[in-house]
């Protein structure tokens, strides 16, 4: 289902190594090897019956991509349009290319069965971004790597796991303040505490912080 041009190829550059020991050529050359590219928001380990699997995010996809010198425009085709027949799902195709017009063109599919809960509601970009992912992947030699779109009914782990106990026991006041929360005004007053201790706290902390913030926001505006 996938194909690529054969000229200028990109080669695997560390064939006996896998996982986030794996490398690519970045566009101007040089050879990056994934663990010391990649942040710790870019990537988790999915434990299973049969051993674990490494999941980068879509974002970490979008900057491997961008090292590596592939274009912002890629082409997308729809080929299947959903129906009740197949199962309502989208069949896509990509095409990306690279500075030396190096092209590398995939598939993603999305229906009923495949998706996680946070993806059925918009299919057609689900599938987007599993072909996508998967033509990076292919582009720049990565394999054994999943896209964590290509997740089903497992979702990431929780942003909390990401702490330590120690970060966890630092923000628990500001934690408990915004579950405290019934009201818009009180939201206002807890941006204002979160201005002055934001140097205090370190990236994964405030990123906890935030989303509970506009998932807690969102829950009271929706009473209103």
């Amino acid at each position: 289902m996938s194909k690529i041009n054969q000229k200028n190829k990109p080669q695997k550059l560390l064939p006996n190594l896998s996982g986030l020991e794996q490398a690519f050529r970045d566009k101007h050359g040089k050879v990056v090897i994934l663990k010391n590219f990649l942040t710790k928001e870019d990537w988790w380990e999915m434990k299973g019956r049969k051993g674990s699997k490494v999941i980068l995010t879509h974002d970490a996809v979008k900057k491997i991509a961008d090292q590596a010198g592939i274009k912002t425009d890629p082409e997308y085709t729809i080929l299947t349009q959903p129906n009740y027949q197949n199962n309502y799902q989208y069949l896509i195709q990509v095409k990306i290319c690279d500075a030396a017009n190096v092209c590398t063109t995939e598939m993603g599919e999305s229906n009923r069965s495949n998706l996680s809960s946070r993806g059925r509601g918009n299919p057609a970009n689900m599938a987007q971004k599993r072909a996508y992912d998967r033509a990076v992947f292919r582009h720049v030699s990565i394999t054994g790597l999943l896209g964590e779109d290509e997740l089903e009914d497992t979702e990431p782990p929780k942003d909390m796991d990401r702490l330590t106990d120690e970060e966890q026991q630092a923000i628990v006041p500001y934690i408990n303040e915004l579950l405290a929360a019934k009201k818009k005004p009180d939201f206002v007053k807890f941006q204002g505490v979160m201005k002055k201790q934001a140097k205090t706290l370190n990236p994964n902390q405030l990123d906890y912080l935030r989303k509970l913030f506009k998932k807690k926001l969102a829950e009271i505006s929706k009473s209103f």
